[in-house]
């Protein structure tokens, strides 16, 4: 099977395929989209690709700069063959490709398999009349950019080696924005050796006057007597400090903000610096910045990671506290959904068999995502095994979970439930715990019962206390378990699916049996979707008596 993709072709030549294998891909700066664009004109949530029956259509999540497709700023559009999306009108270029796609999500730009000699091949092929800052920009971007071998450790010292070296300084040192101030990253002397945090000491007022001002201050030949009277500066004996700020765009913020500094300084009177030395000494602040940028989608991508296998083991969890395969209980057929969304919350159904031929069976939606959610699951369901297996009624089952949980578990973590229990006869009775409405449809008058009792919430409240109601299925009646992600799924405009429209599906195909209204409540859901992102579980368990006494074979 073959995929369509989006090109993208980098300013130095490059090409990046990114495969639209999902139904949904996000496009942005942050790193917790699926292409991460780190350009001053793309925004964080900057647009999404939505896979639909008829192909793949492109909208814009209200971007500064918007979204261009074919050079026509849209909202929302369709995908054809070779159409050429812009994020920011003639900023970043992306081109959509049908047909064969590329075998990897993201391919690498270039690959060099030895990064010191493709620095000396770019070296002897550009043209005598380029710049230092042409050539050391060039090499720059190939350390820090491409290719396995960048090491921001090495990076730094690169740039304060040629900082250095240019300027004539003793000192130079690459700070980081920690709170209120900047603090030591690494160190060298003008004789190439490293130098430690005990040896780190800057003036404090040159720093924040470059911060405040986000300016570079080059003061090569001797020091202002505004500067020259600090004490720090007295203190090191300084008559010579040049420093640049460090900017770059954050996850946070959509502008370049001044988070580093490059500083140096000297006891005696540095280069005079022309014009072109200090674009130079502009150019390595500025590839600094790129550096530490770098580090931070780096850092937000190995953390994004770590949340993908939390996650990951959060849905086995789910997973498993879902039976293996629904039962067979006499004179009754079961049916039960689950599609968790994709941060796993924490909804799950069990059905469990008594002693005396009577059955439980019980949905519950956990507060919370992921692990967290999964682990209350576990918890919870353990616990209610535990009490039914003991011999205990269905309401001090429920008394005890709820003391339990209670003591085990934080304020804020609860869940909400609805338990029945019934015999062959169709007899029995419910517990609703803070969940919402059960509905029962009555084959011989097509009516809709709802199935409230005004419980608590589990494990909210120590003093709550549960008591059932009388429960009773008829030959043909349908029972529906649901959680709220069924009726607070959401379509485009925002709208909920709501209690209304499931009571109408039941009413409507519940007659038909539970397999048939199985099938028309995914139906409904996913035409009034219409490819929302799921934000909820959707769970529901749709219980049903026969219409005669004799069991059939679900």
């Amino acid at each position: 099977m073959t995929f369509p993709y989006l090109k993208w072709a980098s300013p130095e030549g490059g090409e990046q395929n990114y495969v639209l294998t999902a139904d949904e891909i996000l496009i942005g700066r942050k790193s917790d989209a699926n292409i991460v664009l780190t350009n001053p004109y793309v925004s964080r949530h900057h647009a999404k690709v939505i896979r639909r029956q008829e192909g793949y259509s492109i909208s814009d999540l209200k971007s500064t700069h918007g979204t261009y497709v074919n050079g026509e700023r849209i909202e929302q559009r369709e995908l054809r063959g070779g159409d050429r999306i812009c994020l920011g009108q003639d900023q970043v270029e992306l081109l959509y490709v049908t047909g064969e796609a590329a075998t990897t999500t993201i391919s690498c730009l270039t690959e060099f398999d030895d990064l010191e000699k493709s620095i000396n091949q770019l070296a002897s092929i550009l043209p005598a009349e380029y710049s230092d800052l042409e050539k050391i920009s060039s090499i720059l971007d190939f350390q820090y950019q491409w290719g396995k071998s960048f090491s921001a450790e090495k990076t730094f010292q690169h740039i304060l080696q040629s900082a250095l070296k240019i300027s004539g300084a003793e000192r130079g040192f690459v700070l980081l924005k920690q709170t209120q101030s900047f603090e030591y990253v690494v160190g060298m002397d003008g004789k190439g050796r490293l130098l430690s945090q005990s040896d780190f000491r800057t003036s404090r007022t040159v720093v924040r006057q470059v911060a405040l001002e986000a300016r570079p201050v080059f003061m090569c030949e001797g020091l202002p007597t505004e500067f020259a009277q600090q004490e720090s500066i007295l203190e090191m004996r300084l008559v010579a400090i040049a420093c640049m700020p460090l900017q770059w765009i954050s996850a946070q913020s959509d502008t370049p903000e001044v988070q580093g500094i490059l500083y140096l300084d000297s006891t005696k009177t540095m280069h005079v610096l022309s014009g072109l030395d200090q674009k130079i000494l502009n150019k390595l602040a500025l590839e600094a910045g790129n550096v530490f940028q770098k580090l931070e989608v780096i850092k937000s991508l190995e953390e994004r990671k770590t949340l993908e296998q939390e996650l990951a083991l959060a849905r086995e969890t789910q997973r498993s506290l879902l039976p293996h395969c629904l039962p067979q209980f006499d004179h009754f057929c079961i049916h039960a959904f689950n599609q968790p969304t994709r941060y796993v919350g924490g909804d799950f159904y069990d059905f469990l068999e008594l002693n005396n031929g009577d059955w439980i069976g019980v949905l519950a939606d956990v507060s919370g995502k992921g692990i967290a959610a999964s682990l209350l699951s576990s918890l919870l369901q353990g616990a209610l095994h535990m009490q039914c297996r003991s011999g205990a009624e269905p309401e001090e089952a429920l008394n005890q979970v709820n003391q339990f949980l209670c003591e085990k578990t934080a304020a804020e973590k609860f869940a909400t439930l609805f338990l029945f229990a019934l015999n062959p006869e169709g007899c029995g009775r419910f517990i609703n715990a803070g969940h919402n409405p059960a509905y029962l449809f009555r084959a011989d008058s097509q009516d809709i019962e709802e199935l409230e009792s005004g419980g608590l919430i589990l494990g909210a409240f120590d003093f709550a206390s549960y008591s059932s109601r009388p429960l009773r299925l008829g030959h043909g009646d349908l029972l529906v378990v649901y959680s709220d992600g069924v009726t607070e799924a959401q379509n485009p405009q925002g709208e909920m699916f709501g209690e209304e429209r499931l009571k109408g599906i039941i009413r409507e195909g519940a007659s038909a049996g539970g397999e048939v209204l199985e099938e028309k409540i995914l139906q409904f859901i996913q035409e009034f979707t219409r490819g929302m992102a799921q934000t909820d579980d959707i769970t529901f368990v749709l219980v049903e008596r026969y219409a005669s006494s004799i069991r059939v074979a679900s």
